[in-house]
């Protein structure tokens, strides 16, 4: 079941219209966990570093989708790290620059859709 669904990000991420460029770092697959941890070059040059930790239930215990520009500056990142107490949709949130907002958890697929209407 894993190993199903790192298949279906790897192959959404590496087939999406704007990716230039598909790297696989790491992927990990045990019984009841996995782990993946990807980047996608975008053509303007720009980049989403993504992992995801799963449960065997395909829970994301752990996420971050990072967007970062060529010059490798912070366009926007989605995680669930716990370490913002005061937002509302803790631990999920979403970093913009210089600002820190509410999010639901995201999904690859929704992602990119905000990198498409992005460009």
């Amino acid at each position: 079941m894993i190993e199903e669904y790192f298949a279906f990000l790897k192959k959404i991420a590496s087939t999406f219209a704007l990716t230039q460029e598909f790297r696989l770092v790491k992927e990990v697959v045990t019984l009841n966990r996995g782990f993946i941890r990807f980047i996608i070059k975008f053509v303007d040059g720009s980049e989403l570093h993504v992992f995801e930790h799963v449960d065997a239930r395909l829970h994301k215990t752990d996420y971050s989708y990072h967007w970062q520009d060529e010059n490798k500056r912070l366009i926007k990142r989605w995680d669930n790290a716990a370490h913002h107490p005061e937002i509302k949709t803790r631990p999920h949130h979403m970093h913009e620059v210089d600002q820190i907002k509410p999010s639901l958890e995201p999904t690859l697929t929704e992602i990119l859709k905000i990198v498409e209407n992005n460009f």
